[in-house]
C-alpha cells in the first residue's frame, strides 16, 4: 500500500533466498559426501592462491590497498545506498488527505481523519467488532484506505463484512467520491478460519472467500 518498488523488493528477496538455498545445499553436500569434501579442498587449494595473486596484490608499490579491498568497498557502498533508498521510500505512500476539491475560490481538502472517524463510528457498534484501524495511502497517485477490523472471538465474518460494506458505502456518499478500500478482518475464532477479506473498490462486496 505504498509506492515502494515491489519489483525491487521481490528481486532482492529472491536473490537472498536463492543464495541461502545454495549455501545450505553446499553445506549439506560437504557434510554427507566425503568425495565432495575432497573435491572442495582440492579446488580451494588451487583457487585461493590464484585469487590472491590476482586480487591481493597492492595497486601500486607504495600502498597496501589491493583490488580485492577496492571491490569489497564498492560492494559495501552499493549495498548501503540500496538500503538507504529502500528505507527512504518505505512509507512514502501514506497520506493525510483523501479528497481534494478545487473551486473558483480555492481548494477544499478532506483529511483522512474524517474518513477514519466516520468508519469507526459506524463499525464500533457492530456486534463482534472489537476495534477498527484506518490508514490512508496513495496508490498510483490516487487516495485509498486500508481498513483493519479486529473481531471478537465468535464473531461472524459475514455479519462484519456486511457492516463494512454498508459503512464504506455511507462513506462514499458522505465524501461524494468512491474511494478504493482494502479491508482485513482479523481476530475472533470464526474469523481466523477464513482468509483476509478484501474490498478492492468501495462498491465491491466484502465477502469471506
Amino acid at each position: 500500500m505504498n509506492d515502494t518498488n515491489r519489483v525491487v523488493n521481490r528481486l532482492l528477496l529472491a536473490l537472498v533466498g536463492i543464495g541461502c538455498l545454495l549455501a545450505s545445499g553446499l553445506a549439506v553436500l560437504l557434510l554427507v559426501s566425503p568425495a565432495a569434501r575432497e573435491q572442495w579442498t582440492s579446488v580451494s587449494h588451487s583457487v585461493v592462491p590464484a585469487l590472491d595473486a590476482a586480487f591481493g596484490r597492492p595497486l601500486w608499490p607504495s600502498t597496501s590497498l589491493s583490488l580485492a579491498a577496492v571491490g569489497a568497498l564498492a560492494i559495501a557502498v552499493v549495498f548501503v545506498v540500496l538500503l538507504a533508498v529502500l528505507v527512504l521510500r518505505a512509507g512514502r505512500g501514506s497520506t493525510s488527505t483523501v479528497v481534494t476539491a478545487a473551486g473558483d475560490d480555492g481548494s477544499t481538502e478532506v483529511a483522512a481523519d474524517v474518513a477514519s472517524a466516520l468508519l469507526r463510528d459506524r463499525l464500533q457498534s457492530v456486534p463482534g467488532v472489537a476495534g477498527v484501524d484506518v490508514s490512508a495511502y496513495r496508490v498510483r497517485r490516487e487516495p485509498a484506505l486500508r481498513l483493519t477490523v479486529r473481531c471478537r472471538r465468535g464473531a461472524s465474518p459475514r455479519i462484519v463484512a456486511d457492516a463494512v460494506e454498508e459503512a464504506v458505502g455511507l462513506l462514499d456518499t458522505a465524501l461524494g467520491i468512491r474511494l478504493p478500500v482494502f479491508t482485513q478482518l482479523i481476530g475472533g475464532f470464526r474469523a481466523r478460519l477464513r482468509p483476509a477479506v478484501r474490498i478492492e473498490t468501495s462498491t465491491g462486496a466484502a465477502r469471506p472467500s
